[in-house]
């Protein structure tokens, strides 16, 4: 069951119990959907599938994906975020160490600025020509996760920066994207494999990404230039932080069920809902799932708490036993019965009306 969910072709896979669009009913993701060169990305029985026949494995969507469910056989962006901050080299150009800027994340660009000793350089000089670059997605993708990775970089009180080369050299390789895949397994296979592998293995056993993982480490390298201030307004494609409205939450705990990274998670008493920044991915299951709309976006980001996992208690209710049904509900005084009862009362009143109070 479990290989008849990824669809392949000999470089790139697509992993279907991964993708939030295929597993999540209220998901509307459609990142790679839009972003994809060759649209290889539709949809088969309403369910989103990779087109073998149409993807040439170029891997441009693969750094928009949130829970990494397109996977490319030749490039691994977290093995490369590792193997870059050994490295004196400091420019990521898909001319020379990746297949394409947009295989890598907002995520993977902090996590290699926070790993390195002097500023990292996205080359940009070949994006506007590019053969993926139809309608300018391409590049306007690769610039919108350079943006703000810098700008999370300068929330986050680090020094570290990202600079952008648009010009193109004279020294400047001219490869052609022809091979250019291959070549680049060639370089990432010629690196420390061992020590790599090591980390990349234990960053796993989560739910999170891996790239999460590595971010959040990197993060924590630099503990100390951490900006001890919470930020307002921080707007992130790639995590937000959440808090419930108390008076309006009926303790279903349907956001922390569907909960894809588990950063919503259920009290031991049943009694409340916890919250993890750092687990979050901006999927927005949670606002979908909420029927009174109680689960709210709020844009404070907090750095510590988010490289460290701290948890935040978003609501806590009273529980009381419904006179009605019998069943344990969140009690906001008054009548101790519960809203579904309440609700079919009101909206089924007649229902219950004895034969002998109707008027003949």
């Amino acid at each position: 069951m479990r290989d008849e969910s990824i669809k392949s072709t000999d470089l790139f896979k697509f992993d279907y119990f991964k993708c939030l669009r295929s597993e999540f009913a209220k998901s509307e993701c459609s990142i790679c959907i839009d972003l994809c060169p060759e649209e290889a990305m539709v949809f088969d029985r309403a369910k989103l599938t990779l087109d073998t026949s149409r993807c040439t494995a170029c891997a441009a969507c693969m750094g928009s994906c949130p829970t990494e469910a397109l996977i490319s056989e030749a490039f691994d962006p977290n093995r490369f975020v590792i193997e870059f901050s050994k490295e004196k080299n400091r420019k990521i150009s898909c001319k020379e160490n990746v297949p394409c800027i947009a295989a890598l994340s907002s995520e993977h660009l902090i996590a290699m600025a926070l790993r390195k000793d002097s500023e990292i350089v996205c080359d940009l000089a070949h994006c506007k020509e590019c053969s993926l670059n139809g309608g300018n997605r391409v590049l306007e993708t690769i610039e919108k996760i350079i943006e703000e990775a810098e700008r999370f970089l300068q929330i986050s009180g680090s020094t570290k920066r990202i600079e952008c080369q648009r010009e193109l050299l004279d020294d400047a390789p001219k490869a052609a994207r022809r091979g250019l895949l291959k070549r680049v397994a060639n370089i990432v296979g010629d690196m420390n494999e061992d020590d790599t592998m090591a980390e990349l293995a234990s960053l796993g056993g989560e739910k999170q990404p891996l790239r999460r993982i590595l971010l959040k480490n990197s993060l924590k390298l630099e503990a100390q230039n951490l900006s001890q201030e919470t930020a307002v307004g921080a707007d992130f494609s790639f995590v937000v932080n959440k808090r419930i409205d108390e008076s309006t939450c009926t303790n279903c705990q349907e956001c922390a069920m569907f909960c894809p990274t588990e950063a919503l998670t259920i009290l031991q008493d049943n009694t409340g809902i916890v919250f993890q920044m750092g687990k979050c991915i901006a999927c927005s299951i949670c606002n979908e799932v909420c029927k009174p709309g109680s689960i709210l976006n709020d844009g404070a980001f907090d750095p510590v708490e988010f490289a460290f996992d701290r948890m935040e208690l978003l609501v806590k209710h009273k529980l009381e036993i419904c006179e009605e049904c019998k069943v344990a509900f969140a009690y906001r005084g008054g009548e101790k019965v519960c809203d579904r009862c309440r609700d079919f009362k009101e909206n089924f009143s007649d229902l219950f009306t004895m034969a002998k109070d109707i008027e003949c």
